[in-house]
């Protein structure tokens, strides 16, 4: 990117010109391409199916967990972390579990061209699946009625088997109501038989499905200082969406009621476990106090008995307790790691346990935990807030464990000291009569269960109003509707400035990344960067595809520009005599021989004798552009076999001369260093005004090279759109090693657009249109040549 920044930036001023010039120039592709961008995109908006967006807003109140009755004393209310609740409802669990309520596991579809349409609500059939056999998931199943209840069962797609991908394709038929099994499915279509046509279904994988809806469910607040929630969906279909979104409160709003309920449902079901031991003592201990008495005779103790009866039932009812806090401590001091334990155990006060220091530890322990819990949906492991709140929970931990050691301690140096008293009472009992005695044993364990079953019943009644009482803290206020659906999509204004600007946007990244990519020259500014030598002329365009267009368009933009070439090449010959000028290319199709062919015309039009020699000695061309005989020629000359006269050959145009190449020897490159060649320089020389020399290509032999250090200039021609640049560098080392002298550049092929030097020239147009009379003033100077 940064080399393409820094080559916009090198291409300013007249190439930025240039440059917009040749998007111009493809203005018919741009046409064509945005034409199709924007029937494309009216196709695409025709077609597609239609999207809409559904919405529902819940309203969260301020957090209460609904067990102030249990945990008097303290405040039991917090704040509320709206975040919380946004991330519940985008957890996997609440999420997963909507879908398994409304049991999605097979979709109906039918065929569309840019999209297969849901047939939510739409069935035409229910598909059963066999108890224990697992189909295929997110392969479609196409179905097609056949004659009566029948049907043709076709797949052909790609599914996982066995954890790996693999093609599945197969048909078979099966009955409405009846199994249909193979090694892939086994389901049972049931309903009333109906016409079907390019419809399937596909048995949906749960998880995907629930990846899918937490991909594109939306939950946020309507206001920052509100704790109103927004949920969104945008789907296809409305009805599907709208269920989902119900469903996913109806999951929340159980999901939070679940959670402040879980202290109260606890503590219930303890006292209901402790209710049933209770209630059997308490039906044996009545009946065997009913019994002895009627047995006995005995209505009543005597005052001594009752005295120590009283202090019996008050010693056993205080070491029931104190048996019944050491339990609970034992317990919680067993649970307090374990969340899930955690979860279990039940409130304090419920085993008549006031400790007020006790009591908050277990409230902060149990709210520590469920925010852990909570936060744990919508954040990794490694997060702050979890780092900082798992932190809290141990120093927390901690603090109970240490409280929970002296009241284990206290509970222990308790019941030994209610124990010790009670051995004091059974002494006292023990010298009551044997009636008495056994009385007091039946009343006292009597009495005790009664007042534990009371106490019970009291406990399980505050626990049963505190649930009552909770109320979810959260309250849906617009469930979601389909006839509050808004259509979103697919929208037909956007979709055709999209296409129209793809459209446009595809040629101009072709033509940028190709104008980018290409290292070829493109103007002559660009060949003035990279050249360090000087040019002296440019060639216009060849528009009217000849080999000397100048002869039958003498006053067109080409023939212009070669009479520019020939009057720098005067000014650059200040001495008198014969002029000896090579004509190089570094590889074929730079237009060298066409150059020099209309070079040497152009200066025989201005009454200058001039010799075009033909010294590409491997693929000569003069000789079939002039059509003459290739027998003799250079070739010949540097073997001696013909003289100076016998190998020129005039043309019909006044003063020019041709001397084409000769037989191809089978060694040029020697036959031109062999000497001869300085001869015929010298002698040519003495015959004519100039002698251009069309040499074969540098850069594949060494041919030109040879015959360069014999010419008083050395044109390179280089063709635009054509030649490379490392060319550009090649010529400048020659150059400076001075390899080849007297060296200089010329552009062939030259296309000026817009208000160029030249126009629109070498198309007989503009400013070098010639006149009505040209044609017959070059018939009478040459004739015609046509094109070979």
């Amino acid at each position: 990117m940064n080399e393409m920044m820094e080559y916009f930036e090198q291409e300013e001023g007249t190439d930025v010109k240039a440059f917009l010039f040749r998007l111009l120039s493809k203005w018919h592709w741009f046409v064509l391409c945005g034409f199709i961008g924007l029937v494309a995109s009216f196709l695409i908006t025709r077609y597609s199916l239609p999207t809409y967006k559904m919405d529902s807003t819940i309203l969260v109140h301020e957090e209460s967990n609904g067990m102030e009755s249990l945990f008097e004393g303290f405040d039991m209310g917090g704040k509320t972390n709206i975040q919380n609740h946004i991330g519940i409802l985008k957890s996997y669990n609440l999420n997963r579990q909507t879908l398994e309520n409304l049991n999605w596991r097979t979709t109906w579809f039918t065929e569309g061209v840019f999209g297969d349409g849901d047939l939510y609500g739409h069935e035409p059939y229910e598909v059963v699946e066999t108890p224990g056999y697992a189909n295929l998931e997110g392969i479609p199943v196409n179905i097609q009625m056949l004659n009566g209840n029948s049907f043709k069962v076709s797949v052909d797609g790609e599914a996982m088997v066995n954890g790996r991908p693999q093609k599945v394709e197969f048909e078979g038929q099966g009955k409405v109501g009846e199994l249909f099994q193979n090694s892939y499915f086994s389901f049972t279509l049931k309903g009333n038989v109906k016409e079907l046509e390019d419809v399937f279904f596909k048995f949906n994988n749960q998880s995907k499905q629930t990846l899918a809806y937490l991909d594109k469910l939306v939950v946020s607040l309507t206001d920052k200082k509100a704790d109103l929630i927004r949920l969104q969906l945008v789907g296809n279909v409305p009805a599907r969406e709208v269920d989902y979104l119900n469903e996913l409160n109806r999951v929340y709003i159980q999901f939070g009621l679940r959670e402040k309920n879980r202290t109260s449902l606890n503590t219930v079901r303890f006292i209901d476990q402790q209710l049933e031991g209770v209630v059997d003592s308490l039906q044996v201990a009545g009946q065997n106090f009913t019994a002895f008495r009627s047995k006995n005779k005995v209505l009543d103790f005597g005052q001594e008995a009752t005295l120590v009866m009283e202090k019996v039932e008050e010693l056993e009812k205080e070491k029931s307790m104190a048996e019944m806090r050491l339990e609970y401590y034992e317990n919680l001091y067993r649970y307090v790691g374990d969340a899930s334990q955690m979860k279990q155990m039940v409130a304090p006060s419920v085993v008549g346990i006031t400790d007020m220091g006790l009591n908050a530890l277990v409230v902060k322990l149990s709210e520590l935990y469920s925010k852990r819990e909570v936060l744990s949906y919508t954040v990794q492991d490694k997060n702050p807030s979890l780092v900082v709140l798992g932190k809290e929970i141990q120093h927390t931990q901690k603090s109970l464990e240490k409280n929970l050691e002296n009241l284990l301690s206290n509970a222990n140096i308790e019941v030994k000291s209610i124990n010790k008293r009670m051995n004091q009472i059974n002494a006292q009992v023990s010298h009551l009569p044997q009636t008495e005695q056994e009385l007091i044993n039946i009343k006292r364990s009597f009495d005790l269960n009664n007042e534990l079953y009371t106490f019970l019943l009291q406990k399980r009644a505050e626990a049963a109003i505190a649930m009552a009482s909770n109320v979810p803290d959260a309250q849906i206020l617009d469930v979601a509707r389909v006839e509050t659906a808004i259509k979103v999509g697919p929208k037909a204004a956007l979709n055709l400035l999209v296409g129209l600007i793809l459209g446009l946007g595809l040629p101009f990244l072709v033509i940028v990344l190709k104008d980018y990519f290409n290292d070829t020259i493109k103007s002559k500014e660009d060949l003035e960067r990279e050249c360090k030598l000087p040019i002296f002329g440019e060639i216009a365009h060849n528009g009217y595809k000849k080999e000397m267009p100048i002869l039958e368009h003498p006053r067109s933009g080409i023939a212009e520009s070669f009479r520019g070439l020939r009057t720098n090449l005067q000014y650059l010959f200040n001495e008198k005599g014969s002029k000896v000028i090579g004509v190089h290319s570094m590889i074929p199709g730079e237009g060298k021989t066409f150059s020099a062919l209309n070079l040497a015309t152009i200066i025989a039009m201005d009454n200058k004798k001039v010799l075009l020699v033909g010294c590409d000695l491997r693929k000569p061309r003069l000789h079939q552009i002039f059509d003459f005989a290739n027998t003799k020629g250079l070739s010949t000359f540097l073997i001696k076999n013909h003289n100076l006269k016998e190998i020129i050959t005039p043309t019909k145009i006044q003063n020019l001369s041709v001397v084409n190449s000769g037989p191809i020897p089978p060694n040029p490159a020697e036959l031109i260093g062999n000497g001869e060649f300085k001869r015929f320089i010298e002698e040519a020389k003495n015959e004519f005004d100039y002698i251009i020399i069309d040499n074969a290509p540098v850069t594949l032999v060494t041919d030109g090279m040879l015959t360069s250090k014999y010419a008083d200039a050395n044109l390179f021609v280089l063709r635009q759109g054509y030649s490379h640049k490392d060319q550009v560098k090649f010529i400048n080392q020659m150059a400076e090693k001075e390899s080849i002298k007297q060296v200089g550049i010329v552009l062939n092929d030259a296309k000026h657009r817009g208000s160029g030097t030249y126009g629109s020239y070498g198309n007989g147009n503009g400013y070098y249109e010639e006149d009505n009379d040209s044609k017959g003033w070059k018939e009478k100077l040459i004739g015609r040549f046509s094109k070979n």
